[in-house]
């Protein structure tokens, strides 16, 4: 079974036209930077570390590609068919960590809760229609995971509903604090690293998404100029944060 791999961040599905925050991700490439602050940890590229869907149980068919329904569709009759009981015991276990419900950067003042996203029908990232809120992209890695990244996206603003959760992330530093809760109350802190900006055409996805290399947290939304012919910003901006022991910078422990 392949994993659904994001083309594209958009707003959630019937509001393309409408929203002015239009969080867009074009193709995965070596990536321009319009601003780098920061550095984000390098991940090596291996085959399948870029997300291709989630766990069984989390894969719907709206999450998925048509290509992708098609290829499972011809393998989901005998999905054990060259296993046995020994080689099944060797299957990775699904994560069933606590999603994150709850996204605070003191920094930026900024509390946002945290809904679940997928892929629409046309394989692209949704974003919550309410730019209040988060999303958190369920074919990441979960917080607490160990290893990957989990993404997290907003909108800057929208048409009709002024400034979104990720208004202000543009303005975040190296050394600001991010928290996360997760659905059974665990709060789990982060240390920002690295903010950067990159021309929609050449945001690098396969890295910000991967599931390999540290366990991570990457928050994407728009930024740069806004394009009026487009409804839409020409950048994304990307803050990458690693998770911390202790919030030392506000002496609390996560």
């Amino acid at each position: 079974m392949t994993r659904p791999r994001p083309t594209v961040l958009v707003l959630g599905i019937g509001a393309i036209a409408l929203v002015a925050g239009t969080v867009g991700i074009a193709t995965a490439g070596s990536g321009m930077h319009v601003e780098s602050v920061g550095s984000r940890p390098s991940i090596t590229s291996e085959q399948g570390s870029s997300p291709q869907g989630g766990s069984p149980q989390d894969n719907s068919p709206q999450d998925r590609s048509p290509q992708d329904r098609e290829s499972q569709a011809a393998t989901v009759a005998s999905p054990y068919r060259s296993l046995d009981r020994r080689d099944a015991t060797q299957l990775p276990r699904p994560d069933r960590s606590p999603r994150p419900v709850l996204l605070t950067i003191p920094a930026l003042d900024l509390t946002s809760p945290v809904d679940i996203v997928g892929l629409d029908d046309r394989n692209q990232v949704e974003v919550p229609e309410d730019v209040s809120r988060a999303g958190w992209y369920r074919f990441s890695s979960r917080p607490g995971s160990d290893g990957g990244s989990t993404v997290i996206v907003a909108h800057r603003d929208g048409i009709g509903q002024g400034a979104g959760a990720f208004y202000d992330l543009g303005r975040v530093r190296p050394g600001d604090i991010v928290r996360l809760t997760t659905a059974d109350g665990t709060r789990m802190a982060y240390e920002i690293v690295a903010r950067e900006s990159f021309a929609k055409q050449r945001v690098p996805l396969d890295e910000l998404f991967s599931r390999s290399g540290p366990s991570r947290l990457t928050l994407i939304t728009c930024g740069g100029a806004f394009d009026p012919g487009a409804l839409s910003y020409t950048d994304n901006i990307v803050v990458t944060a690693l998770p911390i022991t202790k919030d030392a910078a506000l002496g609390e422990t996560p």
